[in-house]
């Protein structure tokens, strides 16, 4: 087996084993916290081996998903990025909006909840 295209989509082929092994390790901890009630310890760590391989090879040998790597690397390249001034701007705009909606939102629940109780629909919590 070679890589396919090999130092093409470095930074696309990292994310995806990153990825990979991140799933890999949270399936394994979490085998790890319960395999005493489900099923043995190593079947999980088996799997989980099994799919870090099969993201190895799709990621560095399997033509069509090193192609698929390679080329969406290639696409971001060409993506014009806003300043950062312009991202702090609009972050600085969506949390005031979430705070805003958030603070709304309660309210409401607040003065339901209070109707609620002076209607008695529900019992008072």
């Amino acid at each position: 087996m070679q890589i396919y295209k090999k130092g093409q989509g470095n930074t696309a082929r990292a994310v995806m084993a990153f990825a990979v092994a991140a799933i890999a390790v949270f399936g394994i901890v979490e085998s790890w916290s319960m395999w005493m009630t489900s099923y043995p310890f190593y079947v999980a760590v088996v799997v989980m081996l099994g799919v870090a391989v099969a993201g190895v090879y799709f990621s560095l040998v399997h033509v069509r998903a090193s192609e698929f790597l390679i080329e969406t690397q290639a696409e971001l390249k060409k993506v014009a990025w806003p300043p950062k001034s312009e991202v702090k701007g609009s972050t600085l705009v969506v949390v005031f909006t979430v705070v805003v909606f958030g603070v709304f939102l309660f309210v409401v629940d607040w003065l339901l909840a209070l109707l609620t109780n002076v209607i008695h629909i529900y019992p008072k919590v």
